[in-house]
C-alpha cells in the first residue's frame, strides 16, 4: 500500500555504526510490510567481492567493474532478510570485522557511490521501503517522507558490536573494537563525499538507554502520523 499521495513512502534511517539501525530497520520492515534495503550491505558486498578478486579497496577502477556486475538481491523480509551476491548468500560473510574495515573504505569513493545510487533508488520507484545507511536521508533519497537519525554513545554502540561478533563465534575485544569504531566513525563523518551527518528535517532517537522496541514505536508514531 502506497503512501496518500500514490507514491511509495520511504522511511529512511541513518546514523553510526552500531546505533541499531540494522536492527531496527529489519523490525520496522516486518511490522509494515515494507522492503528492507540495507545500503551498507552493498557496500559490504563490494569489498567482499573485491577482496575475493584480489582488488585493492581503493582501487577505483577494479571497484567500478564489480559495482557494474553487481548482482544483488535482498531475499525474504524483515528480521529475515538474506544477501545474496549472484545468488550466493553472503549475510553472515560480509559481517565480517575486516570487511567492515573495507566497506568504510570503498563507500568513501565517489564512482562507488554513484553506481550504488541508482542501484537503491529503483527498489523505492516501485515499493514502500525502509531503507538504513549513513547518507538515506541526506543523498539517496532526501525526499522521503520520514527520515530519522539513529545515535547512541561510543561505548555503548562497541559494547553492542562486541556482543554480536562473539554471538557469531568471532573474537572480540571491546577495547579494539571500540578504537575501530572510533577511526571509522571519524572517516564517515569527515568523508568529503555523502559524510555521515543528521539530515535538517530528520528525527533525531538516542538509542542508548532503549530497548529495540522501544526505538520502533517512537518511529512508527512518526511514520503513522505522516500516512506510513
Amino acid at each position: 500500500m502506497n503512501s496518500p499521495s500514490g507514491q511509495p513512502f520511504v522511511i529512511a534511517i541513518d546514523g553510526p555504526a552500531g546505533a541499531g539501525k540494522s536492527t531496527v530497520a529489519r523490525g520496522l520492515a516486518a511490522r509494515l510490510g515494507y522492503t528492507f534495503l540495507d545500503s551498507g550491505a552493498l557496500y559490504r558486498t563490494v569489498a567482499l567481492l573485491a577482496q575475493e578478486q584480489n582488488v585493492a579497496w581503493d582501487d577505483t577502477g577494479g571497484l567500478v567493474g564489480i559495482v557494474r556486475d553487481l548482482d544483488i538481491v535482498f531475499s525474504g523480509s524483515g528480521e529475515k532478510t538474506r544477501i545474496l551476491a549472484k545468488g550466493r548468500d553472503v549475510t553472515e560473510a560480509i559481517r565480517q570485522a575486516d570487511i567492515s574495515e573495507g566497506a568504510s573504505r570503498v563507500s568513501a569513493l565517489a564512482e562507488v557511490r554513484t553506481g550504488l545510487l541508482d542501484m537503491q533508488r529503483r527498489v523505492a520507484q516501485k515499493d514502500n521501503v525502509v531503507a538504513e545507511g549513513r547518507d538515506i536521508g541526506t543523498v539517496v533519497f532526501p525526499t522521503a517522507q520520514a527520515k530519522f537519525f539513529l545515535m547512541a554513545d561510543p561505548e555503548t554502540r562497541a559494547r553492542r558490536r562486541t556482543l554480536e561478533l562473539q554471538a557469531a563465534g568471532r573474537p572480540a575485544v571491546l577495547a579494539e573494537v571500540l578504537a575501530e569504531m572510533k577511526v571509522r566513525d571519524a572517516r564517515d563523518r569527515e568523508r568529503a563525499l555523502a559524510p555521515l551527518r543528521r539530515a535538517e528535517d530528520a528525527v533525531e532517537i538516542d538509542s542508548s538507554d532503549l530497548s529495540p522496541e522501544e526505538v520502533m514505536q517512537r518511529m512508527l508514531a512518526v511514520v503513522r502520523a505522516r500516512g506510513g
